[in-house]
């Protein structure tokens, strides 16, 4: 792509799938950018790990294992556009409890006088699906970017909505929770609005395994083919520490005393970093910025994590079964401590076989032999709760603002992958990228003019696609 001087140099710092996806979308459309991660590699939670077995080495996702074909439809895009191959994984989860096991894996080994409880689960989600549907209208595309501001409820914990169901604290403690606290990586869940109801029983439900997607070969190489041809540009291992209004741009300067000016600044990292970095917030931005509730704040479970390959750590019973049928095992003891294993090899077409369970073990109460890594994640995901959507729609008022522009877990409400790529894109099209792919009537671009209603408060006029 030949850049225009008109273009203006584009900052972008942080380098998760949020950020890498905007220098992206800015390099396809000729803006000259650099790209600033603190940490070794690019990737954020879409990390990849290298094991040793028999017949050498292999890589694995670590922490992302799997996505919902039926919601991705932006990064099933991307994927085509990078040659970048992905498969079909069966998803199930095991979780077990000091007077039972629940299985879910299509049997419904239910714990015995929960059978009520799923009954009452079922109708929850029909009323809230009625009502969700009621509130979108004739937009009822199956989208992770459908928001009524008028739908009571967003205003309504699912907690709250399904005691009033009848639903029991046991059932909500001892199935939902162990169930989806890999979901939203965290167990604490009581202010999660029912308005996503529908939406997370459709993509695990409670009652049987579902069909996900999964790359074939690791996720570093969708970062790697992404940033190709600015790969000169990207810089890992650098912390920014100040971001300076400097003439009619910034200057950005780095902990290791490199200095950088740039015309315009995208952010990709959590809020308390940027308030650290930004030597002059608005006090709109400081508002915002400063009161973002995330996942670690309430709940250190998901922070750190163990990588090994102990499968003593697992009930004798159900060892192989575990290892062969589930993808996450979760643990909780007499005193509701959990503890939560990825099986990573489980069922993942690249990985089985090889002689080597691949486990990532969170919360772990038990000693772990054979570690790989133990690794310390803060986790950038904000929490799902109402006062964190307030102040997400609010980032309209400072997107674009002075030449700065927002997008991972500061507009967002959860860091799915395909939620956090697709809010690069819009970051990019607010700084003047085209969007890089056709734009036709597909999903995707529903999804795209979506995710600008919720980032910007309106869609912008289509540009021609990026090439």
């Amino acid at each position: 792509m030949t850049r225009s001087p008109a273009h203006p140099r584009v900052a972008v710092i942080g380098g998760g799938i949020a950020g890498v996806s905007a220098a992206w979308s800015l390099d396809r459309s000729g803006f000259p950018v650099q790209v600033f991660e603190r940490g070794p590699a690019l990737g954020g939670n879409a990390k990849t790990f290298r094991w040793s077995v028999d017949s050498g080495e292999v890589e694995s996702p670590l922490l992302v294992i799997a996505w919902p074909e039926i919601y991705y439809h932006s990064y099933h895009r991307l994927l085509d556009a990078l040659d970048v191959d992905s498969t079909s994984m069966p998803i199930a989860y095991f979780v077990q409890h000091p007077h039972g096991t629940f299985c879910q894996d299509g049997r419904l080994d239910l714990y015995p006088g929960l059978e009520r409880d799923f009954r009452r689960w079922r109708r929850l989600i029909r009323v809230t699906k009625r009502i969700d549907d009621f509130f979108l209208g004739h937009d009822r595309q199956a989208s992770l970017y459908h928001l009524s501001y008028w739908n009571p409820l967003n205003l309504i914990p699912l907690h709250a909505l399904a005691r009033a169901f009848g639903i029991s604290a046991r059932f909500w403690d001892e199935i939902f929770v162990p169930v989806h606290c890999a979901s939203f990586i965290t167990t604490k869940m009581k202010d999660l609005p029912a308005v996503v109801g529908p939406l997370v029983e459709s993509v695990v439900s409670l009652e049987r395994p579902c069909r996900m997607r999964t790359w074939v070969g690791p996720p570093r190489q969708v970062f790697d083919r992404m940033t190709e041809s600015f790969e000169n540009h990207v810089h890992t291992d650098c912390e920014i520490t100040t971001v300076r209004p400097h003439g009619t741009g910034y200057q950005i300067k780095s902990a290791d005393g490199g200095v950088f000016e740039v015309d315009q600044v995208v952010f990709a990292c959590q809020a308390p970093s940027i308030l650290g970095m930004l030597e002059q917030p608005s006090r709109l931005e400081r508002a915002l910025l400063g009161r973002v509730r995330y996942v670690d704040d309430d709940d250190p479970t998901f922070s750190r994590f163990v990588v090994h390959s102990d499968t003593s750590i697992l009930p004798d019973a159900q060892r192989e079964r575990i290892l062969s049928d589930f993808n996450t095992y979760t643990e909780v003891d007499a005193d509701g401590d959990l503890e939560c294993t990825f099986v990573v090899s489980a069922r993942n077409p690249g990985l089985e076989g090889l002689g080597r369970p691949m486990l990532v073990t969170f919360g772990s109460k038990k000693p772990i032999g054979k570690v790989e890594a133990e690794i310390a994640l803060p986790n950038p995901t904000q929490a799902v709760s109402l006062s964190n959507l307030v102040r997400m729609m609010g980032m309209r008022f400072v997107q674009g603002r002075r030449g700065i522009h927002y997008c991972g877990s500061t507009t967002t409400p959860e860091g799915a992958h395909d939620i956090a790529f697709l809010s690069g894109l819009v970051a990019a099209r607010s700084v003047g990228a085209a969007y890089p792919f056709a734009l036709d009537d597909s999903p995707a671009v529903a999804d795209y003019r979506r995710m600008q209603r919720i980032m910007l408060g309106k869609v912008l006029p289509d540009g021609p696609p990026g090439g």
